[in-house]
């Protein structure tokens, strides 16, 4: 990635020179001793010199002898700029800069040129400063252009500061006309050293509607039709890719009405706005209005707003007219039918008219084949959005943006970063348009990966290198990706910074979801609560992803379901937003949480009942529900694996209302494990090729992803086929380091750490089944040193049995000691002080611990602990190694040194199965009394 960066700022123009930043001290070497200490005279601003110090000045400029050097005239000229002597500066210059002939010198210098120029605007001196600018162009311009260009930029940077914004967009037309000979440049990626700096301008300046057209109207006057006309289109292009869409429709409202020229980028730039603002009706006509201006990058918004108007019936009905009336469908008809149907998910409408299309030996055009890719897309199958896209390469159809943003949102499902970077390098070779939505698309891909430090490093591309204005879009896809890492503050940093800017940002409330969304994360609900008051109290408009962050506090962290599904009925009868699978989702996860099975199956009927889309997290839930209803009254799982089989069938059919294509695994790995464990393993495999035969085809079978893979593994180790479990595991770890050692990977992605929760334990029963006991030790190590998550389960199944065996007590002792003992006298700890709070024994139930726990529940609660079997069942362990020995004390002082907080668990009731306790215990009387009265690991010896 360092090298993808790299390569793109190394491409930055580099503005300003080498001697303008040089000390002034050490430029002033060079000048004579009387000159220089003029120049170096401490001076209030704007104080010119005095005429006799200014006459040595001149003296020595003027000097026919010898030429000044670039040094010494760069000096003078700053000096005198600096101290404000605008009027001291252009005498200077006109004698330093100009030979005889009134040309510039040929050594001129861009540093001493832009002092020049400012201080010509400075003084108001347009006429002489046209006049030498365009000397400036004649000279130069064939042979010096990037310095031409860094000096008329400089020169209109300063006429925005000292004039209206109506004059200084004249300066900039009048320039660039005479550089070019036109002023219409509505390509950034082409343009970028004319259109950069106006760019800031338009971003610094906010201009209203008035000031545009006071501008356009001064330029009409000074520069006539034909610059106006073109600097219309300039302007159009720059607003619509600041998205100051109120701007971009003043300049076409202008062009309109003074009933200038249509270009093909200006019909581009009104579709464009018309569909931000919704206007969808207005676009075909307005498209059809100009057909002089068409070119392909209108497609795309002439589709969305076809597919925004048409309902599929209607559309379909008028398309099968034409057959009826003789007049049978052109490629134009198909297109605008295809995309409709595909906004729709209609896959297969969508083949068939395809395969209709070229049994008519038509050849596919750009909405032909933006529908193909769309509708591929919609129903998950991105394995032919790939080979669809090819064919824009075969057909020689060159893919628009928004062709580029539905590949980008590809990889990003795939969570592919790699892939989506190498698609980012392929954009800009070919030269499409990037937009902000690329980057976030990009940006997403990172949280799912928590990859922030590639996603920091694309956002910096993005404003530096594409000058593209970052909105709530980007900003909120970048503080996802900070909420995914983990790292919630600078989630909040970010929502601080770009939430109280002067101006507010396009899509502002993106920022406001995912500040109340990282205060979340960090337990902070008063400041969530206090970002929900803002949105109210600064009447910004609500949207989906407000209410998905509003429901996650109630639902998630407050716990307050009620008010939850209060909320959500409210979604569910709002004007203009819709209720999605996503809001039932946080409910469903908050009930799943708590185990509120008839809650989760309640909402799943609202879902039927108000023709919400299914998602495969709603199933998921739902399965989960039904399987733990039936687990819990220990009823047969028949019925429940019969209504998986029903769901998987009416997905495959699309008989059921969902938003997936292919059932996504984990779904099925749910199920799959329960039949396998408590109901019948070969029941769990019929699941598996069932739901293979009805998603994959046989080059595509599920078995590739790893939440399938984790499920075959639990159905091979649950039917004890360990040579079948030992593949998958290794085949499992493979992909895992596959996505370790990805280029991009330059940060640990840290959703992957969990991979082998719930795995590890067959992991380790494989050992012991295989009597490999002794290699449990090296496997833990290894795991932990690949940075894996080693959960509770594992470690307790570990323990268990390295303590059996003792070749491999002693590191149990050391695991146990260092890693699990604290957790279990912790949770021991807070069941004690809980049963004599509730019987009233202990004076103790008021303790501070209880207390904590009362007011956090969540507080005080170990990742990891001992299991009180696996406690007992280790104490039975070291009860018959501690027997076998000939030598007990002497090994108990070992212990009781070594592993001291596991031993005072141990010794904290007499072991009566090891021979001759009774001696042990009146030897060391004092010792063990201490140890169980005070119940704290000593640090004396036994």
């Amino acid at each position: 990635m360092n090298g993808f960066k790299t390569n793109i700022l190394l491409s930055l123009p580099l503005y300003g020179s080498r001697l303008g930043r040089r000390n002034l001290g050490n430029a002033a070497c060079g000048l004579p001793k009387e000159v220089q200490q003029i120049v170096s005279q401490q001076q209030a601003p704007a104080a010119p010199l005095q005429t006799k110090d200014l006459n040595t000045v001149l003296a020595f400029v003027r000097e026919p002898k010898q030429s000044l050097t670039i040094r010494q005239r760069v000096t003078l000229i700053l000096a005198l700029y600096r101290r404000g002597a605008h009027r001291d500066v252009l005498t200077v210059a006109n004698s330093a800069l100009f030979d005889s002939h009134q040309n510039y010198r040929e050594n001129v210098s861009a540093v001493e040129l832009k002092k020049y120029f400012a201080s010509l605007v400075v003084t108001g001196r347009t006429m002489q400063l046209a006049q030498n600018m365009f000397q400036l162009i004649r000279q130069f311009s064939l042979h010096r252009k990037s310095m031409v260009l860094s000096v008329i930029n400089s020169t209109f940077t300063k006429a925005t500061l000292c004039c209206s914004s109506s004059e200084s967009l004249v300066i900039w037309v009048k320039f660039y006309r005479y550089l070019e000979g036109h002023a219409n440049f509505t390509n950034y990626d082409n343009d970028k050293a004319f259109l950069k700096t106006l760019l800031f301008f338009l971003r610094s300046r906010k201009l209203n509607v008035s000031a545009v057209r006071d501008a356009l109207q001064l330029i009409d006057k000074t520069q006539g039709p034909l610059a106006v006309s073109q600097f219309s289109s300039t302007l159009m292009y720059l607003t619509a890719y600041n998205r100051d869409f109120n701007l971009t429709e003043t300049l076409w409202d202008y062009k309109v009405e003074k009933r200038l020229p249509i270009t093909s980028t200006d019909l581009t730039q009104i579709c464009k706005t018309y569909c931000h603002f919704q206007k969808f009706s207005l676009v075909d006509p307005l498209h059809a209005q100009y057909p002089e201006a068409h070119d392909d990058s209108q497609f795309d918004y002439l589709l969305i707003a076809y597919a925004k108007q048409q309902d599929w019936q209607s559309l379909q009905n008028q398309f099968n007219a034409l057959f009826g009336l003789g007049e049978l469908p052109n490629i134009a008809h198909y297109g605008i039918v295809m995309f409709s149907v595909a906004i729709l998910g209609e896959k297969e409408m969508v083949d068939k008219l395809y395969r209709q299309l070229l049994n008519r030996r038509m050849i596919p055009t750009l909405p032909v084949l933006q529908a193909l890719l769309l509708v591929h897309y919609k129903r998950g199958d991105y394995k032919g959005c790939f080979e669809h896209f090819e064919l824009f390469n075969k057909y020689g159809i060159k893919p628009t943006a928004s062709t580029c943003q539905i590949m980008l949102r590809v990889y990003r499902n795939l969570c592919d970063i790699d892939g989506s970077l190498r698609f980012l390098k392929k954009m800009t070779d070919s030269g499409v348009e990037m937009s902000e939505k690329h980057f976030a698309a990009i940006i997403g891909t990172c949280a799912k990966t928590t990859n922030y430090a590639i996603a920091e490093e694309l956002f910096q591309v993005m404003t530096d290198h594409y000058n593209i204005y970052a909105t709530g879009t980007s900003v909120a896809a970048l503080a996802q990706v900070y909420i995914e890492s983990d790292m919630p503050q600078r989630a909040v940093n970010l929502f601080k910074k770009y939430s109280d800017l002067p101006h507010p940002l396009e899509n502002s409330i993106a920022i406001y979801n995912k500040g109340a969304e990282a205060y979340l994360h960090m337990g902070r609900i008063d400041k969530c609560e206090k970002i929900f008051d803002d949105i109210l109290h600064k009447n910004i408009a609500a949207d989906s992803e407000f209410y998905t962050v509003m429901l996650k506090h109630l639902a998630l962290f407050k716990k307050d379901f009620e008010t939850a599904e209060n909320v959500l009925h409210q979604l569910l009868n709002h004007s203009h937003l819709t209720a999605s699978p996503l809001h039932f989702e946080v409910i469903m996860n908050a009930y799943d949480q708590v185990s509120n099975r008839e809650g989760v199956l309640k909402l799943y009927q609202k879902i039927l009942d108000n023709n919400i889309p299914v998602s495969s997290k709603i199933l998921y839930c739902v399965i989960k529900a039904t399987f733990t209803k039936r687990l819990k009254s220990k009823e047969n799982l028949t019925e429940a694996i019969a209504f998986v089989e029903n769901i998987m069938t009416r997905s495959a059919n699309r008989e059921l209302d969902i938003t997936f294509e292919k059932l996504h695994p984990s779904v099925m790995a749910w199920p799959m494990r329960a039949a396998a464990k408590f109901h019948s393993p070969m029941k769990a495999i019929e699941l598996m090729n069932k739901y293979n035969e009805l998603f994959f085809d046989k080059a595509d079978v599920a078995a590739g992803n790893l939440v399938v893979l984790r499920s075959l593994m639990v159905m091979s180790a649950e039917l004890h086929q360990w040579d079948d479990f030992q593949k998958l595991y290794d085949r499992y770890l493979g992909k895992l380091q596959f996505y370790k050692s990805q280029p991009s990977a330059i940060v640990p992605n840290k959703k992957l750490a969990s991979s082998l929760r719930g795995i590890l334990t067959y992991k380790i029963r494989l050992l012991v089944a295989t009597d490999r006991v002794t290699e449990i030790p090296g496997l833990l190590k290894d795991i932990a040193a690949k940075n894996f998550v080693i959960d509770n389960d594992a470690w307790n199944e570990a323990i268990t049995n390295v303590f059996a065996d003792r070749r491999t007590i002693d590191y149990g002792m050391q695991a146990v000691d260092s890693k699990l003992i604290h957790g279990f006298n912790l949770v021991h700890k807070y069941r004690l002080l809980r049963k004599n709070a509730a019987t009233n024994t202990s004076t103790d139930r008021n303790s501070w611990f209880l207390e904590q726990k009362r007011q956090k529940p969540a507080s005080f609660q170990p990742r990891l602990f001992l299991k009180t079997a696996v406690f007992e069942k280790i104490s039975q362990a070291v009860d018959a190694y501690l027997g076998s020995l000939d030598d007990i004390e002497a090994e108990l002082k070992r212990l009781t040194t070594h592993y001291k907080y596991f031993m005072k668990s141990y010794l904290m009731k007499p072991r009566t199965k090891i021979p001759g306790w009774d001696s042990i215990e009146l030897t060391h009387a004092p010792y063990l009394f201490k140890l169980r009265n005070d119940k704290r690991a000593l640090d004396e010896p036994f």
